[in-house]
């Protein structure tokens, strides 16, 4: 019972401390809380069949870890093109970042798997059958064209077409498992065993519903910006975007399947191979060293191009007077995010008593705007400089305008108008302080 309540326990402490700006829950908030619930399921399974599923798996658990964050880094290949989404406010530092994106990432299998495992425990959906299905060689080949269409349809006018990029994996793999023998998707729905298929929707409708309000809370979170959808919202995500989830958590089982095959990762549960090929010692080695340098370069240009603010370093800020810089820095403020939370609180109430009005209105402005939306220091400064110096000023512009302003000075690179038009609409929720 004991450790039943410790997931939950460690969840409600990690959140209480992000909401009092307490780092590193702050910026870490969304790993330590999605650990801690992935824990939890996994208790919940011990409790009911014994061996949880991390001690089923044992050292090849690191293995499945690797594979999860591996997958997840090819849609944030593919994202580079559909431009669906970003993150704000990035940890410093290329190795940190690259080792906080590893540890978030690693969350999306045993997310979907430990959550389909319990729903399989407790009986969800076990009776339900319906027509058995056939899966003719022309079949099998139509469904493999199907997914390359569906993943080429995207990467060629990704504004129209983006949704069907959550199909194109199971449509190519699910056909390869079916002709190595791999109990998988098809093979079950040809026996007309639905139930495995609806409970695989159901764990990714459940995990994606956990990304999402985990997601919201934390400092370092991305922000999605969907075409035709970016308006009605559900924490970050655009309501339709949760029917992504359900056929992401199927492209997710057929992809572990054929990787337990090859003898790539652990087997458990229902991902199991008796009759699986595995690779051999040194091409396995291989495999693991070119899928590293995948997800290494990937996270090159995501760093470029789909992280769009850091952590606000203070000395990287345009918009901050010289005197009221240097006041920070005697007391060993290093980021703007340290005036944020319960520290944040007492920082300030020492400034009130060491600025004059103005200047401290001015600090309170100026943070506003850098923090506002994960807006950060290179865009923020940007602004500076255009003369919106205020989220007041952002938010009585249109998102053209403010783009048009920014295209006009010397800039490394300039936010798109999506993310503009989110800075934009939240900013007349903002409120200037007296």
């Amino acid at each position: 019972m004991i450790l039943l309540l410790a997931g939950p326990a460690a969840i409600a402490l990690c959140f209480s401390l992000m909401l009092a700006r307490v780092e590193p829950f702050a910026t870490f908030f969304y790993q330590f809380a999605w650990y801690g619930l992935i824990f939890t399921f996994d208790q919940l399974i011990r409790r009911r069949q014994g061996p949880s599923l991390i001690a089923a798996c044992g050292p090849g658990f690191l293995l499945l870890l690797f594979w999860s964050a591996a997958a997840w880094y090819f849609f944030e290949l593919v994202n580079l093109r559909l431009q669906n989404w970003y993150y704000i406010f990035v940890v410093d530092g290329w190795a940190a970042n690259f080792l906080a994106t590893l540890v978030a990432f690693a969350t999306v299998f045993p997310g979907i798997f430990w959550i389909d495992h319990y729903l399989t425990l407790r009986g969800v959906a076990a009776q339900v059958r319906g027509r058995p299905l056939r899966f003719s060689a022309a079949g099998l080949r139509n469904l493999q064209l199907a997914g390359l269409v569906c993943l080429a349809l995207p990467l060629l006018w990704p504004t129209y077409f983006f949704p069907l990029v959550w199909l194109a994996l199971v449509l190519f793999t699910a056909p390869a498992n079916y002709r190595r023998g791999i109990d998988d998707l098809l093979r079950q729905l040809e026996r007309g065993e639905y139930g495995p298929l609806l409970r695989l929707l159901l764990a990714g409708l459940i995990a994606g519903f956990f990304w999402e309000s985990l997601n919201f809370w934390a400092r370092t979170k991305w922000i999605y910006t969907v075409p035709f959808f970016d308006e009605l919202k559900l924490f970050e995500m655009p309501l339709a975007g949760f029917l992504g989830f359900p056929p992401f958590a199927v492209e997710c089982a057929v992809l572990y399947r054929a990787l337990v095959w090859r003898g790539l990762a652990p087997s458990f549960g229902a991902y199991t191979a008796p009759e699986g090929r595995p690779f051999g010692p040194a091409l396995r080695g291989a495999l693991l060293i070119l899928t590293a340098v995948f997800c290494a370069a990937t996270h090159y240009y995501m760093d470029r191009q789909t992280t769009t603010s850091l952590t606000p370093r203070l000395d990287a800020i345009a918009g901050l007077d010289p005197g009221v810089r240097a006041l920070l820095e005697t007391h060993q403020v290093q980021y703007l995010t340290d005036l944020e939370g319960w520290q944040g609180r007492d920082l300030c109430q020492r400034l009130e008593t060491e600025l004059a009005p103005a200047q401290l209105a001015e600090l309170r402005r100026t943070s506003r705007l850098y923090l506002h939306q994960g807006i950060g220091a290179e865009y923020g400064n940007l602004l500076w400089l255009a003369g919106i110096r205020s989220v007041e000023e952002l938010g009585r512009l249109s998102a053209e305008a403010v783009l048009h302003k920014l295209a006009a000075l010397p800039h490394r690179r300039l936010p798109t108008l999506a993310q503009v038009q989110v800075w934009v609409r939240r900013a007349p929720r903002e409120r200037e302080q007296p």
